[in-house]
Order: structure tokens, then sequence, then C-alpha cells
């Protein structure tokens, strides 16, 4: 399976550099059709939207639309898209640079901002309702310590742009490098804080949240690597989902790797009353298992 999605991919891609046409836009068509093959049919996916904020007047205009499955068809067909429609959201450069990089965490957070947060449980509270994220054929940089430079930039760039845990950039691809992930822990005790940072780190008795841009391992192929993180996302709020995304991760998948840790004091990031059973440790075991990945 692994070897279909990338020879897919490599396919479109070729096709659409041979095109003008095709290759315009940053080349998101070859994105679209190979996120509209892996996908469940009932995944939409479309080109050059504009998200409708919940939040705000600003239109946020997105290379690559997901659509929730329950979005209805009489709506898919607009240039408008309500924020409550979209299940995933992209934006796609052709060869990816540091203000590229840029431009994709400065996209995701002023989508977020523009979403009312939702209140009830540390995943809803700490995770967006959508991952937002950026997808690239090829890159600039050379040398051996491409990768390096890549995770620098991004932990960079998430302190500037993401001012909560769920601003930040989800998901990154790099057709021809890798794949990283925004990895959200919603709590750590302070003595764990403190192994992790020293005692600069291990500000809040209480404990304290924690994320981080973390590379995705695997022996799989690049572009099959992003269609399992994205199934296993999406499956945080479509159960239905669940089962497939746990076979994509058993193959090949050697979970993540590197990433400098960012904290969080907890009352920056939760409601009163989450943040209290976060501390007190009553928060049920089901609400804290999508915080390995996400």
């Amino acid at each position: 399976m692994e070897q279909d999605i990338q020879q897919e991919y490599t396919r479109l891609h070729g096709a659409a550099r041979s095109d003008p046409q095709r290759a315009g836009h940053g080349g998101e068509g070859t994105w679209a059709r190979i996120l509209s093959e892996w996908l469940p049919p009932t995944y939409e996916v479309a080109t050059r939207k504009y998200i409708v904020p919940e939040e705000g007047d600003d239109l946020f205009e997105t290379d690559l639309i997901v659509f929730q499955p329950s979005y209805p068809r009489a709506l898919r067909v607009r240039e408008e898209v309500l924020a409550s429609g979209v299940a995933a959201a992209f934006s796609v450069k052709l060869t990816l640079n540091k203000d590229g990089i840029r431009d994709g965490f400065d996209r995701a957070a002023r989508i977020q901002k523009g979403i009312k947060p939702r209140i009830g449980s540390p995943r809803e509270e700490m995770s967006p309702p959508f991952p937002v994220g950026l997808l690239a054929h090829s890159h600039s940089w050379n040398g051996d310590h491409r990768k390096l430079r890549v995770q620098a930039i991004c932990m960079e760039m998430d302190n500037i742009y993401a001012r909560h845990p769920r601003e930040s950039l989800d998901l990154l691809c790099i057709a021809d490098l890798g794949v990283w992930f925004a990895s959200r822990m919603p709590f750590l005790p302070q003595a764990t804080v403190r192994h992790l940072s020293g005692e600069a780190g291990a500000k809040n008795e209480a404990g304290s949240a924690m994320t981080s841009m973390m590379e995705r391992q695997s022996d799989s192929p690049t572009v099959a690597v992003l269609i399992a993180a994205l199934y296993e996302r999406l499956s945080l709020t479509d159960p239905t989902l669940r089962p497939l995304a746990d076979g994509f991760k058993a193959y090949g998948d050697a979970g993540g790797g590197g990433g400098q840790p960012r904290f969080w004091d907890l009352n920056d990031v939760f409601s009163e009353d989450v943040e209290r059973a976060l501390s007190q440790g009553i928060v049920q075991s089901k609400d804290l298992n999508w915080l390995h990945m996400y």
C-alpha cells in the first residue's frame, strides 16, 4: 500500500511538472488527487476555498480543503466554507524555504484564532477542531542536516506565532524529505518537566502542558507517512477511521523523534475546571489516549 501511494504521487507530480498550467498555484492539484484517492470517499477534497471564521471578519484563502462528511452538498460548491465544515486544511508550496514554513505557521495560527475555543475536555481545549497543515513537493536546503534545519525553523516559528497549543501547525510534509507533526500533552508533573528542561522549565508547582513539533519517523515512503498521520488525526473526531488509522500506523511506523519541548502553564491553556482535573489527576484515561501523537 505504501508503495502504491508513493508511486501515485510520483506519477501525478511528474505529470504536473510537464504541464505548466497543472503545475501552477503551487502544485496543489497533485496533493488534491492524492488526498482524494486515499482518504475515504466521504472526505471530499476541494481547492482554492475561503474558510469563514467563527469569530472575526477575515476570510482565509486556503489551497486545499477536506470537507467534513456531514457538510451539505449545496454548500460545497461555494467559494466560502464554514469553519465547522472543514475536516482539514492545507497550504501548498512547490519548493519550501524558511519563509514558506513561516507562512504555514502564520496561516495556522490565524485560522485557529478565528475559531471559538471548545471547552470541556483536555483534547477539546488543547487541540484544534481540525488540523491545518503545510504540504511541499521539495525544499531549498542542501547538506546532511536538512531535517535538523527544518526542525529548528519549526520551533522558531511556533514560538513566534502560536500563543496557544491549538494554534500550532499540525502537519508538515516535504515529499522528498519527511513528515513532522504537532505533539500535544496536556499534563506533565513538575518532576518530569524538571527532568526534561532543568529548573527553568519547572515553574508551576501544579505541572505543565507540553507541545513539540516532531518528525514522524518511519520506514515507509514520505507521502504514505502523511496519509497515515492524517488518518490518525482525523480519527480523533471520527471514530469510524480508528481501525484504518491503527492499521496504517502498524506498517513501518517508528513513532516520533526529536523536537524541542515547549512548556505551558496550565492556566494559559485550559479552563479552570479542566486545569483542576488535570492537576488533581482525575481526568479519565479515555480523555488522554490521543496525546501520543496529537
